[in-house]
């Protein structure tokens, strides 16, 4: 089956406790350790998960406070084990330019000049790892993470660096290009990993090679 267009609804999300769901903890004697929120009980006394009772965990951590995974210490990373990013556009493209008040930044440090692809939580019954979508304001992503919440093939949660950039973007519905695994061309081609990730990111290449 061919790259294919299909409307998704896409909300955002950051790496705060809010969007992800942890709290900071700290240790406690036994299977325990005193949580710290900003609710109307800020400090809890909770119950590690199984199997990190007598783990290496710092005293001060961030702990799971919902899913499968509560109580487990949370170390920030998507489901494939890689800290989630923020998409970042080629320095030329429509969406870097409407970005303007970055390319300073960008201009300043040359590392930042390369496009990254954002990262994506999506059900990957539906959308497996290495999925690539191309959002509609928001630039080019992958699928590196899923979530209890995220069902269905008309779902995805788009990767913010900050909660107020995630709350500006908010949850819009749109026409995503969807790209599987193995269904671009440039899959197929025999070049250097970087390479093919900088080629993947260049927008105006996406019509002769997808």
């Amino acid at each position: 089956m061919p790259p294919y267009k299909t409307e998704i609804e896409c909300t955002a999300y950051c790496s705060c406790g809010y969007c992800c769901s942890w709290e900071w903890g700290v240790k406690m004697p036994g299977p325990f350790y005193l949580g710290l929120s900003p609710t109307w009980l800020p400090i809890r006394l909770r119950n590690r998960r199984k199997g990190y009772v007598n783990a290496a965990v710092p005293i001060l951590s961030r702990y799971w406070t919902s899913t499968s995974l509560i109580g487990s210490p949370y170390f920030g990373l998507t489901s494939i084990g890689k800290f989630p990013a923020q998409v970042r556009p080629p320095i030329f493209s429509k969406l870097s330019l409407m970005q303007y008040q970055k390319l300073p930044g960008r201009l300043l440090l040359p590392w930042r000049l390369l496009p990254v692809y954002g990262s994506i939580a999506a059900d990957t019954n539906y959308y497996p790892f290495g999925t690539r979508m191309f959002v509609p304001g928001y630039g080019w992503g992958e699928v590196e993470d899923r979530g209890s919440a995220i069902k269905g093939p008309s779902r995805i949660d788009l990767y913010h660096r900050s909660h107020k950039e995630a709350l500006k973007w908010g949850r819009r519905k749109l026409q995503v290009l969807v790209v599987l695994p193995g269904q671009s061309f440039l899959d197929l081609l025999r070049v250097p990993k970087p390479l093919k990730s900088f080629l993947k990111t260049l927008n105006f290449l996406r019509s002769i090679l997808f």
